[in-house]
């Protein structure tokens, strides 16, 4: 899995958040801050 705001290559060992029905992974606490600030900015529609 990627990291939707930096775009690394997380696997499966990272900060797990669930938004609207899908996991998300993140490489780090300031990634996860920010998609929790505005979702919809870092996914794809």
């Amino acid at each position: 899995m990627k990291d939707p705001v930096c775009g690394m290559d997380v696997g499966e060992k990272g900060d797990p958040l669930e938004y609207k029905g899908k996991k998300y992974m993140f490489c780090c606490a300031s990634c996860r801050w920010a998609f929790e600030q505005n979702p919809d900015q870092f996914i794809e529609s």
